[in-house]
Protein backbone atom coordinates (compact mmCIF):
# COMPACT_ATOMS: atom_id res chain seq x y z
CA UNK A 1 0.00 0.00 0.00
CA UNK A 2 1.30 3.52 -1.14
CA UNK A 3 2.28 5.89 2.11
CA UNK A 4 0.50 8.81 0.34
CA UNK A 5 -3.03 6.77 -0.26
CA UNK A 6 -5.48 8.42 2.05
CA UNK A 7 -3.35 11.91 2.84
CA UNK A 8 -4.73 13.52 -0.54
CA UNK A 9 -8.35 12.35 0.61
CA UNK A 10 -7.38 13.28 3.78
CA UNK A 11 -6.81 16.95 2.98
CA UNK A 12 -9.80 17.44 0.16
CA UNK A 13 -12.33 16.81 2.97
CA UNK A 14 -10.67 19.41 5.40
CA UNK A 15 -10.08 21.95 2.23
CA UNK A 16 -13.59 21.38 0.90
CA UNK A 17 -15.17 20.46 4.28
CA UNK A 18 -17.53 17.25 3.55
CA UNK A 19 -16.92 13.66 2.38
CA UNK A 20 -19.05 14.46 -0.42
CA UNK A 21 -17.93 17.31 -2.21
CA UNK A 22 -14.42 16.07 -1.62
CA UNK A 23 -15.31 13.16 -3.74
CA UNK A 24 -16.89 15.41 -6.22
CA UNK A 25 -13.78 17.46 -6.17
CA UNK A 26 -11.66 14.26 -6.80
CA UNK A 27 -13.65 12.61 -9.00
CA UNK A 28 -14.22 9.76 -6.99
CA UNK A 29 -17.48 8.86 -4.52
CA UNK A 30 -18.47 10.03 -1.05
CA UNK A 31 -18.16 6.09 -0.18
CA UNK A 32 -14.51 5.86 -1.52
CA UNK A 33 -13.40 9.15 0.55
CA UNK A 34 -14.91 8.03 4.04
CA UNK A 35 -13.40 4.08 3.26
CA UNK A 36 -9.70 5.42 2.53
CA UNK A 37 -9.40 7.97 5.05
CA UNK A 38 -10.72 5.47 7.34
CA UNK A 39 -7.82 3.29 6.28
CA UNK A 40 -5.34 6.32 6.88
CA UNK A 41 -6.35 6.63 10.43
CA UNK A 42 -5.83 2.88 10.93
CA UNK A 43 -2.56 3.25 9.53
CA UNK A 44 -1.58 5.73 11.85
CA UNK A 45 -3.21 4.04 14.83
CA UNK A 46 -4.55 7.78 15.86
CA UNK A 47 -8.29 9.53 14.58
CA UNK A 48 -7.74 12.73 12.66
CA UNK A 49 -11.35 14.00 12.08
CA UNK A 50 -13.87 13.80 14.27
CA UNK A 51 -17.77 13.41 12.74
CA UNK A 52 -20.49 14.60 13.59
CA UNK A 53 -23.99 15.10 11.50
CA UNK A 54 -23.54 18.77 11.22
CA UNK A 55 -19.77 18.96 10.51
CA UNK A 56 -16.48 17.41 10.43
CA UNK A 57 -13.69 18.55 12.45
CA UNK A 58 -9.82 17.82 13.11
CA UNK A 59 -8.66 16.08 16.44
CA UNK A 60 -5.37 17.70 18.05
CA UNK A 61 -3.45 14.97 15.84
CA UNK A 62 -5.29 15.48 13.00
CA UNK A 63 -4.35 19.72 13.04
CA UNK A 64 -0.51 18.50 13.21
CA UNK A 65 -1.20 15.77 10.28
CA UNK A 66 -2.60 18.18 8.25
CA UNK A 67 -0.48 20.73 8.47
CA UNK A 68 2.73 19.06 7.66
CA UNK A 69 0.72 17.16 4.67
CA UNK A 70 -0.38 20.32 3.67
CA UNK A 71 3.44 21.19 3.86
CA UNK A 72 4.60 18.38 2.05
CA UNK A 73 1.86 18.58 -1.15
CA UNK A 74 2.45 22.29 -1.31
CA UNK A 75 6.48 21.16 -1.73
CA UNK A 76 5.54 18.19 -4.20
CA UNK A 77 3.35 20.72 -6.36
CA UNK A 78 7.06 23.20 -6.29
CA UNK A 79 8.85 20.13 -7.20
CA UNK A 80 6.68 19.20 -9.83
CA UNK A 81 6.93 23.03 -11.30
CA UNK A 82 10.54 22.99 -11.20
CA UNK A 83 11.15 19.22 -12.48
CA UNK A 84 8.73 20.27 -15.69
CA UNK A 85 11.54 23.52 -16.48
CA UNK A 86 13.81 20.86 -17.87
CA UNK A 87 11.29 20.05 -20.21
CA UNK A 88 10.50 23.46 -21.42
CA UNK A 89 13.51 25.88 -20.65
CA UNK A 90 16.92 25.18 -21.67
CA UNK A 91 18.93 25.29 -18.77
CA UNK A 92 20.61 23.34 -16.15
CA UNK A 93 24.15 20.67 -17.02
CA UNK A 94 24.20 19.69 -20.78
CA UNK A 95 26.99 16.74 -20.71
CA UNK A 96 28.48 16.30 -24.12
CA UNK A 97 30.87 13.90 -25.69
CA UNK A 98 32.98 14.90 -28.38
CA UNK A 99 35.39 13.00 -30.84
CA UNK A 100 38.68 13.73 -30.54
CA UNK A 101 39.73 11.53 -33.48
CA UNK A 102 39.08 14.03 -35.65
CA UNK A 103 39.54 16.81 -33.39
CA UNK A 104 37.01 18.33 -31.07
CA UNK A 105 38.21 22.37 -31.86
CA UNK A 106 35.29 22.99 -34.21
CA UNK A 107 32.63 21.20 -32.38
CA UNK A 108 34.15 22.84 -29.02
CA UNK A 109 33.88 26.21 -31.29
CA UNK A 110 30.37 25.55 -31.69
CA UNK A 111 29.38 24.53 -28.45
CA UNK A 112 31.18 27.52 -27.05
CA UNK A 113 28.98 30.30 -29.04
CA UNK A 114 25.23 28.16 -27.80
CA UNK A 115 26.82 28.36 -24.29
CA UNK A 116 27.09 32.12 -25.27
CA UNK A 117 23.24 31.99 -26.37
CA UNK A 118 22.15 30.29 -23.51
CA UNK A 119 23.66 31.55 -20.72
CA UNK A 120 21.43 28.93 -17.89
CA UNK A 121 22.68 26.01 -19.02
CA UNK A 122 26.12 24.53 -17.46
CA UNK A 123 28.09 23.06 -20.33
CA UNK A 124 30.39 19.74 -19.84
CA UNK A 125 32.12 18.98 -22.35
CA UNK A 126 34.08 15.80 -22.50
CA UNK A 127 36.63 14.87 -25.25
CA UNK A 128 36.77 10.76 -26.24
CA UNK A 129 38.96 9.09 -28.83
CA UNK A 130 37.15 5.37 -29.05
CA UNK A 131 33.37 5.32 -30.09
CA UNK A 132 33.02 1.94 -28.55
CA UNK A 133 34.58 3.09 -25.21
CA UNK A 134 31.79 5.76 -24.91
CA UNK A 135 29.27 5.12 -22.31
CA UNK A 136 26.09 6.86 -23.18
CA UNK A 137 24.50 7.18 -20.00
CA UNK A 138 27.26 9.79 -19.34
CA UNK A 139 26.44 12.42 -21.66
CA UNK A 140 22.98 13.82 -22.52
CA UNK A 141 24.14 13.73 -25.97
CA UNK A 142 27.17 12.29 -27.94
CA UNK A 143 28.41 13.39 -31.41
CA UNK A 144 29.34 10.36 -33.71
CA UNK A 145 30.47 10.06 -37.29
CA UNK A 146 29.45 7.86 -40.24
CA UNK A 147 27.22 4.61 -39.70
CA UNK A 148 25.61 4.48 -36.62
CA UNK A 149 25.64 0.91 -35.08
CA UNK A 150 21.89 -1.00 -34.25
CA UNK A 151 21.00 0.29 -30.52
CA UNK A 152 18.33 1.51 -28.34
CA UNK A 153 19.43 5.11 -28.40
CA UNK A 154 17.91 7.98 -31.02
CA UNK A 155 19.87 9.89 -33.11
CA UNK A 156 19.00 13.07 -35.66
CA UNK A 157 21.75 13.60 -38.54
CA UNK A 158 22.82 17.41 -38.59
CA UNK A 159 25.85 17.96 -41.03
CA UNK A 160 29.08 16.01 -42.17
CA UNK A 161 32.55 15.93 -41.18
CA UNK A 162 33.86 16.91 -44.36
CA UNK A 163 38.04 15.35 -45.21
CA UNK A 164 40.04 16.39 -48.07
CA UNK A 165 43.41 15.78 -49.02
CA UNK A 166 46.02 18.22 -47.64
CA UNK A 167 49.89 18.51 -47.07
CA UNK A 168 52.20 21.51 -46.63
CA UNK A 169 52.87 24.46 -49.04
CA UNK A 170 56.17 22.35 -49.18
CA UNK A 171 55.19 19.18 -49.74
CA UNK A 172 53.31 19.98 -52.97
CA UNK A 173 55.49 22.28 -54.40
CA UNK A 174 58.16 19.29 -54.19
CA UNK A 175 56.03 16.67 -54.98
CA UNK A 176 52.81 18.56 -56.36
CA UNK A 177 49.64 16.20 -55.51
CA UNK A 178 48.13 12.92 -56.42
CA UNK A 179 45.99 12.76 -59.62
CA UNK A 180 44.09 10.12 -58.53
CA UNK A 181 43.70 7.40 -55.28
CA UNK A 182 45.65 5.10 -57.12
CA UNK A 183 48.44 7.55 -57.36
CA UNK A 184 48.81 8.06 -53.17
CA UNK A 185 50.62 4.87 -53.81
CA UNK A 186 53.35 7.29 -55.08
CA UNK A 187 53.07 10.07 -52.12
CA UNK A 188 54.10 9.97 -48.53
CA UNK A 189 51.08 9.16 -46.75
CA UNK A 190 49.83 9.79 -43.28
CA UNK A 191 47.05 7.57 -42.22
CA UNK A 192 44.94 6.40 -39.22
CA UNK A 193 45.96 2.94 -37.98
CA UNK A 194 44.48 1.35 -40.13
CA UNK A 195 46.45 2.40 -43.09
CA UNK A 196 43.70 3.00 -45.12
CA UNK A 197 42.74 5.86 -47.37
CA UNK A 198 39.15 5.99 -47.62
CA UNK A 199 36.91 8.56 -50.40
CA UNK A 200 33.44 9.18 -51.42
CA UNK A 201 31.62 6.13 -53.01
CA UNK A 202 33.43 3.74 -51.35
CA UNK A 203 36.56 4.02 -52.45
CA UNK A 204 39.48 2.50 -50.27
CA UNK A 205 43.23 2.61 -50.91
CA UNK A 206 46.07 0.62 -49.20
CA UNK A 207 48.95 2.18 -48.85
CA UNK A 208 52.21 1.82 -46.77
CA UNK A 209 52.22 5.23 -44.65
CA UNK A 210 54.94 7.21 -43.15
CA UNK A 211 52.87 8.13 -40.34
CA UNK A 212 50.04 6.61 -38.87
CA UNK A 213 47.76 8.02 -35.94
CA UNK A 214 44.47 7.62 -34.34
CA UNK A 215 44.53 10.84 -33.71
CA UNK A 216 43.02 13.82 -36.41
CA UNK A 217 45.37 16.10 -33.96
CA UNK A 218 48.85 14.46 -34.49
CA UNK A 219 48.16 14.00 -38.10
CA UNK A 220 47.66 17.32 -38.76
CA UNK A 221 50.96 18.06 -36.88
CA UNK A 222 53.30 15.50 -39.45
CA UNK A 223 51.19 17.60 -42.60
CA UNK A 224 52.47 20.64 -41.16
CA UNK A 225 55.96 19.21 -41.11
CA UNK A 226 55.60 18.10 -44.77
CA UNK A 227 55.69 14.82 -44.24
CA UNK A 228 53.64 13.89 -46.51
CA UNK A 229 49.76 13.69 -47.56
CA UNK A 230 46.77 12.79 -45.53
CA UNK A 231 43.32 12.60 -45.66
CA UNK A 232 41.89 15.21 -42.41
CA UNK A 233 38.61 16.81 -41.52
CA UNK A 234 38.48 20.37 -43.64
CA UNK A 235 37.25 21.11 -39.85
CA UNK A 236 40.53 20.82 -38.27
CA UNK A 237 42.37 22.39 -40.88
CA UNK A 238 40.86 25.66 -40.98
CA UNK A 239 43.12 27.87 -39.48
CA UNK A 240 45.86 26.25 -41.39
CA UNK A 241 44.36 26.52 -44.51
CA UNK A 242 43.20 30.13 -44.17
CA UNK A 243 47.42 30.96 -43.48
CA UNK A 244 48.40 29.30 -46.11
CA UNK A 245 50.66 26.96 -43.93
CA UNK A 246 48.21 23.42 -45.52
CA UNK A 247 47.03 23.43 -48.80
CA UNK A 248 43.75 21.41 -49.26
CA UNK A 249 42.67 19.95 -52.70
CA UNK A 250 39.46 21.12 -53.95
CA UNK A 251 38.30 18.35 -55.92
CA UNK A 252 35.46 15.59 -55.31
CA UNK A 253 37.52 12.56 -55.91
CA UNK A 254 39.86 13.32 -52.83
CA UNK A 255 37.20 14.04 -50.92
CA UNK A 256 35.20 11.64 -47.90
CA UNK A 257 32.04 12.87 -46.41
CA UNK A 258 30.87 11.26 -42.92
CA UNK A 259 27.83 11.85 -41.53
CA UNK A 260 27.37 13.74 -38.21
CA UNK A 261 25.29 12.83 -35.46
CA UNK A 262 23.82 14.03 -32.63
CA UNK A 263 23.01 10.60 -30.22
CA UNK A 264 20.92 10.44 -27.62
CA UNK A 265 18.82 8.55 -25.43
CA UNK A 266 15.37 7.55 -25.45
CA UNK A 267 12.49 8.85 -23.50
CA UNK A 268 11.46 13.02 -22.83
CA UNK A 269 14.50 15.18 -24.58
CA UNK A 270 15.39 17.90 -21.81
CA UNK A 271 15.18 21.49 -23.08
CA UNK A 272 18.52 21.87 -23.40
CA UNK A 273 19.50 19.17 -25.34
CA UNK A 274 16.84 19.91 -27.91
CA UNK A 275 18.48 23.55 -27.75
CA UNK A 276 21.72 22.16 -28.98
CA UNK A 277 20.43 20.21 -31.41
CA UNK A 278 18.33 22.47 -33.16
CA UNK A 279 21.45 24.74 -32.72
CA UNK A 280 23.67 22.32 -34.81
CA UNK A 281 20.93 21.77 -37.45
CA UNK A 282 20.24 25.38 -37.91
CA UNK A 283 24.22 26.15 -38.16
CA UNK A 284 25.76 23.39 -40.04
CA UNK A 285 22.50 22.50 -42.52
CA UNK A 286 23.87 19.16 -43.55
CA UNK A 287 26.50 21.04 -45.65
CA UNK A 288 29.79 19.05 -46.93
CA UNK A 289 32.39 21.21 -46.55
CA UNK A 290 35.33 21.69 -49.07
CA UNK A 291 38.88 23.05 -48.76
CA UNK A 292 37.43 26.59 -50.48
CA UNK A 293 35.17 27.03 -47.53
CA UNK A 294 37.88 27.48 -45.09
CA UNK A 295 37.69 31.33 -44.84
CA UNK A 296 34.20 31.70 -44.31
CA UNK A 297 34.14 28.64 -41.65
CA UNK A 298 37.05 30.87 -39.85
CA UNK A 299 34.97 33.88 -40.00
CA UNK A 300 32.16 32.38 -38.41
CA UNK A 301 33.52 30.26 -35.48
Amino acid sequence: MSEWRGIEEFLAVVQYGTFTAAGRKLGVSKSFISKTVHELEDRLGVQLLIRTTRRLSLTDAGKTFHSECADLQERLRNLEHSIGRYSTEPFGVLRVGLSDIFGSEFMSALLADFSCENPDIVIESIAYLDEEEVTQERFDLVIRYGKLPDSNRKARMFGYVSHCLCASREYVEKNGWPSSPEDLKNHDCLTNLSSTMTFNNGVEIKVKPRWRSNSGISLRSAVRKGLGVASLPVSILIDSLVDGSVLGLDEEWGCYDRECWAVYSPGIMPASTRAFINYLVRNLSRVKVRPSMAKALSDRF
